[in-house]
């Protein structure tokens, strides 16, 4: 039963995603020809302005599709939980651990592909532009030169980056669970209490920070190592507030509350 809502759930989540991930794609194309157009005219003014809009806009386009995916993802969660769907998804013959990971599971997958889609769609940008392609290696010579294995360093960013997404979602999760638990107005309690628990992660994240650069201070170091107590901490910490939004979760559901 699992196997089947996960399979459920990618193909009604990915009919819409789909549309998100080739518009990006599109944008790169075209943003990819107006440089092409500002490099064979030597860098005329109307190809130039039109080319760096479309970079801009390029840009833009990365951070959206981010964005709306996570939104997507929050709509379908609220949908298929406590929208119309949320009588047939709580009267099936599995526990609330078994929906949650399931939503969770194609969430993370769709996170992933919008983070492949804005890294394909860079490498079609920067395609045979040396100044940009440089970017990667730049980055490994200066940590390269700070004494910092870059294969570490790699290893450590993409754990403490899969434990951040799968924190970022479960707290969408939490807050439409308990959006849900009032009455009326449950989209907006539920982009309210996102915000809520945002800004309570961010304001626990910043006093940790403050609380380990005096650790440092008090220890006679005046800087923290990236690679090892800052990542370690960040990825604790998003694994506590992970915990958290998936209690705040399960007890919403577990409470049945306000489905309709």
């Amino acid at each position: 039963m699992f196997l089947k809502m996960v399979k459920h759930e990618f193909h009604a989540s990915f009919r819409a995603l789909i549309f998100v991930f080739g518009g990006l794609l599109a944008m790169a194309l075209l943003t990819r020809a107006s440089i092409w157009m500002m490099q064979t005219t030597n860098g005329a003014t109307p190809a130039s302005m039109f080319g760096i809009m479309m970079i801009f806009l390029f840009v833009l386009a990365c951070i959206a599709c981010i964005v709306l995916t996570m939104v997507l993802m929050m709509v379908r969660f609220a949908k298929s939980v406590h929208g119309d769907e949320g009588y047939l998804t709580n009267t099936l013959p599995v526990g609330i651990h078994s929906i949650i990971l399931s939503r969770l599971l194609v969430a993370f997958v769709a996170v992933l592909c919008a983070v492949v889609s804005v890294y394909l769609g860079y490498k079609v940008v920067t395609f045979e532009i040396k100044s940009m392609q440089d970017l990667g290696s730049a980055f490994e010579m200066a940590f390269s030169a700070s004494g910092v294995e870059t294969a570490k360093l790699l290893i450590e960013t993409v754990i403490v980056g899969v434990i951040g997404i799968l924190t970022s979602i479960l707290m969408t999760f939490a807050a439409v669970s308990i959006g849900h638990s009032f009455a009326g107005k449950k989209a907006g309690m539920s982009v309210l209490f996102y915000f809520v628990l945002y800004f309570g992660m961010q304001m626990a994240n910043t006093f940790v920070m403050v609380a380990m650069i005096g650790i440092n201070l008090a220890n006679g170091s005046s800087r923290l190592d990236p690679t090892d107590s800052m990542m370690i901490v960040s990825g604790v910490e998003s694994l506590l507030f992970g915990g958290l939004f998936y209690f705040l979760t399960w007890i919403m559901m577990k409470k049945h509350l306000n489905l309709s």
